[in-house]
């Protein structure tokens, strides 16, 4: 081995020890298991995974099949929900926004997750957006809590990622793509936050019909 080469060797080594040395592994640790929880119960409760999988969620939530039984496992969604939040805004409150730096990916994802799933997106979009333009997140990320923060208010959303469902007037659970705005755009504004599928073609893959409602029509439905 040349000098040269170990030179180059021990400088590549020193920048991954420095990279690692940032790495908050406590906080890391607790992002990814808040995270596992906020994402493995919905796979739980969306239903389309193998019995493998589901094992293996089981297993690494320490639940068992009893938890998840017929309408439990919504109730579980809701408990995750509110004990992932409090822990959330804990970290929030002390660290900030948890970046890539910080805590590397997956685990930084998981403070967009949980504020997604929660009635407390208005109080900490500013801080998504920062995250946002920080590279923290994605784009398409936050137009998705940019919709979601719309839906809640009651107003039209903009890129259109909001499928909301209901008991129609029979009494039927229907899902629906929650009202828009400028829908002869709606593509062009997917397209600039980085959607690869236009908006029809996100609403097949969610058997979602493709029609569209304005907000005083959703009452007859």
């Amino acid at each position: 081995m040349t000098l040269l080469t170990i030179l180059i060797s021990c400088k590549k080594s020193d920048k991954d020890n420095s990279v690692e040395n940032k790495i908050n592994l406590e906080l890391k640790a607790n992002l990814e298991n808040i995270l596992l929880k906020d994402q493995g119960i919905r796979e739980i409760v969306n239903g389309s995974l193998s019995e493998e999988r589901k094992a293996e969620l089981l297993t690494q939530m320490n639940l068992k099949e009893s938890d998840i039984d017929g309408n439990k496992k919504f109730d579980l969604m809701r408990k995750i929900d509110s004990i992932n939040i409090l822990e959330i805004e804990s970290i929030i409150s002390k660290y900030g926004y948890p970046s890539k730096s910080t805590v590397g990916e997956p685990a930084s994802k998981a403070v967009f997750y949980v504020i997604q799933h929660s009635d407390k997106i208005s109080k900490y979009l500013p801080i998504i957006r920062k995250a946002a333009e920080n590279g923290d997140i994605t784009q398409t990320s936050l137009a998705m809590m940019e919709d979601r923060n719309l839906m809640e208010q009651g107003l039209e959303q903009i890129y259109g990622t909001q499928i909301k469902g209901k008991a129609n007037k029979k009494g039927e659970w229907i899902y629906f793509l929650w009202p828009i705005k400028n829908a002869d755009s709606i593509d062009t504004w997917r397209k600039q936050v980085g959607f690869k599928k236009s908006l029809e073609e996100y609403l097949k893959d969610m058997d979602v019909e493709f029609k569209l409602y304005q907000i005083n029509e959703l009452n007859d439905l």
